[in-house]
């Protein structure tokens, strides 16, 4: 995706954190279709990858 960063880093106790950082995005919600801080054309969804992220690091119990 052009103008899309992915940054992923790990922690000391084994968390992990991935950063997107979007070219020329305000505060905004990437993929969203409706609302006041919908952006449609941004290139990626953030309630996907927001998902995604969760389901690959379920809760440990």
């Amino acid at each position: 995706m052009p103008g899309v960063t992915r940054t992923v880093a790990g922690c000391a106790d084994g968390s992990d954190v991935n950063v997107y950082t979007i070219e020329n995005m305000g505060h905004s919600w990437p993929g969203a279709t409706s609302g006041q801080l919908a952006a449609s054309a941004a290139g990626l969804s953030a309630t996907d990858l927001m998902w995604e992220f969760f389901a690959a690091h379920p809760r440990k119990a």
